[in-house]
C-alpha cells in the first residue's frame, strides 16, 4: 500500500515537472534551429528569447503572489493551456513578426507555472521533508530539460521542422492531465516528514538573508550561461558545422550531470554545505575554466566534459537559491516568484547579449567568453555581499 502511494505521488506530483520542462525545452531548442532555417540572425534570436523571458521575469512575482491567494492548481491549469496554444500555433509561424507575436505566450506560461508549482510543492506536508521534495522536484525538471533539447535535435529536419512543436503540444496536454489527477491523490499523514535531516548550525536571519542573496546572484549568472547554451547555442553550433544530434548529446551530458548533482544535493550529507561560500565558489570557478575551454577549442570530447561541469555548477546554484528561499518562509509563492524572476534576468540577458556578440566581428564562439566574464562578475558581487553581511 505504501509503495503504491509513493508511486502515485511521484506520478501526480513530480511527473508534471518533467513533462512541462520537456515541452518548454523542446520548443526553445527547435525555435533556435528553426530561426536558422528561416535565415534569421543570432541577434534576432537573442531578442526573441529576451522578449519571452522579459514577460516571464516581470510576471513571475505577481503570479507567485496570486497563487498565494487562490487555489494554486487553477494557476497551473492556466499555464498549461497557454503553453499548449503556443505549441500548436508555432508551426504556422513563417517569419520574424509571427515569432515575436506568439513567443510572449511562453514567458506568460512559465511565469504562471513555476512559482505556483514550487510553492504548491513546498506546502505538501506528508510527502517527505523539504530537502527531499526539492531534490525530487529538481531531479524531474532536470530530466525534462535534458531530454527536451535531445528529442528536438533528433526530430528536427529542414524538410519538416515542426515535429518538436507538435510533440510539445502533446506533452502539455499530458501535464494538465497529471496535475488534474492529483485531485484524487490522498496524502499519507503518517509519513516521516518530521524526521528532518540534521542541519548545520542554523544561522540568524540576517546571515540567512545574505546567503540567500549570494545564492540568487550565483543562480542568475548560471542561468545567463544556460540561456546561451540552451537558447542560442543550437543555432551557433549548427552554423559552426556541428550536427544537431551532436548538440543534443552535449545537452544530454549537461543535463545528466545536473541531474546527478541534484541527487547528491538532496541527501542529508549535503546540508553541511549549507550557508558556506567555498563549495559555491569552487563550482563557479570550474564553470569559468570550462567556458574558456569551449571558447578556445572546438573539440567534441572537451566540450562534453565542459558541458558536464557546467551542469554540476548550475545544479548547485539553483538548489541553493530555491532551498534557501523556501525553507522557513511563509510566503512561499512570493519567494518562488523572486527565485524565478531573478534567474529569468539571467535567461534574458544571456541570449540577448550573446546574440549581439555572435553577430559582431568577435564571431560565433564569443558568447562563451562572455559567459565566463559574467560568472567572474557574479563572484565579485557575491564576495561583496558576504563582506557586508552581519557577523554570525
Amino acid at each position: 500500500m505504501r509503495l503504491n502511494l509513493k508511486l502515485s505521488q511521484l506520478f501526480t506530483v513530480y511527473f508534471p515537472v518533467l513533462l512541462i520542462d520537456l515541452a518548454f525545452s523542446s520548443v526553445l531548442t527547435n525555435t533556435s534551429f528553426y530561426s536558422s532555417y528561416l535565415g534569421l540572425s543570432s541577434t534576432f534570436l537573442g531578442v526573441l528569447m529576451a522578449v519571452t523571458t522579459g514577460f516571464f521575469t516581470v510576471l513571475a512575482i505577481p503570479f507567485g503572489r496570486l497563487s498565494d491567494r487562490i487555489d494554486r492548481k487553477y494557476v497551473l491549469y492556466a499555464a498549461c493551456l497557454v503553453m499548449g496554444a503556443v505549441s500548436l500555433g508555432l508551426p504556422y509561424c513563417r517569419n520574424s513578426i509571427h515569432l515575436l507575436l506568439i513567443f510572449p505566450g511562453i514567458g506568460i506560461s512559465m511565469a504562471l507555472f513555476w512559482p505556483a508549482y514550487e510553492a504548491w510543492l513546498a506546502e505538501r506536508e506528508g510527502e517527505g521533508n523539504l530537502i527531499q521534495r526539492v531534490m525530487l522536484f529538481n531531479l524531474f525538471w532536470s530530466i525534462g530539460v535534458t531530454l527536451g533539447p535531445a528529442f528536438s535535435s533528433y526530430l528536427y529536419g529542414d524538410a519538416n521542422p515542426f515535429r518538436p512543436f507538435y510533440l510539445a503540444g502533446i506533452l502539455v496536454l499530458l501535464t494538465l492531465l497529471t496535475i488534474f489527477a492529483n485531485r484524487f491523490q490522498a496524502i499519507d499523514p503518517t509519513e516521516d516528514h518530521l524526521s528532518e535531516p540534521t542541519e548545520t548550525l542554523f544561522p540568524p536571519p540576517p546571515v540567512r538573508t545574505a546567503y540567500l542573496n549570494v545564492a540568487r546572484c550565483a543562480n542568475l549568472v548560471s542561468w545567463f550561461v544556460l540561456g546561451v547554451l540552451r537558447r542560442l547555442a543550437p543555432k551557433l553550433t549548427k552554423e559552426m558545422g556541428m550536427l544537431p544530434a551532436t548538440f543534443g548529446n552535449l545537452m544530454l551530458t549537461l543535463g545528466g550531470m545536473q541531474t546527478l548533482a541534484f541527487v547528491v544535493l538532496g541527501t542529508g550529507y549535503s546540508t553541511r554545505w549549507h550557508y558556506r561560500f567555498a563549495p559555491m565558489l569552487i563550482v563557479q570557478l570550474l564553470a569559468i575554466l570550462s567556458l574558456l575551454g569551449i571558447w578556445q577549442i572546438q573539440n567534441t570530447l572537451l566540450w562534453t566534459f565542459a558541458f558536464g561541469v557546467i551542469g554540476v555548477s548550475a545544479a548547485f546554484t539553483y538548489f541553493s537559491s530555491l532551498y534557501y528561499g523556501l525553507d522557513r518562509h511563509v510566503d512561499k509563492g512570493n519567494k518562488s516568484g523572486w527565485h524565478e524572476a531573478i534567474l529569468g534576468v539571467g535567461i534574458l540577458l544571456g541570449p540577448l547579449l550573446g546574440g549581439v556578440l555572435a553577430d559582431s566581428r568577435f564571431g560565433v564562439r564569443s558568447p562563451y567568453l562572455l559567459c565566463s566574464i559574467a560568472i567572474i562578475v557574479g563572484i565579485l558581487i557575491e564576495g561583496f555581499i558576504l563582506i557586508k553581511k552581519p557577523q554570525s
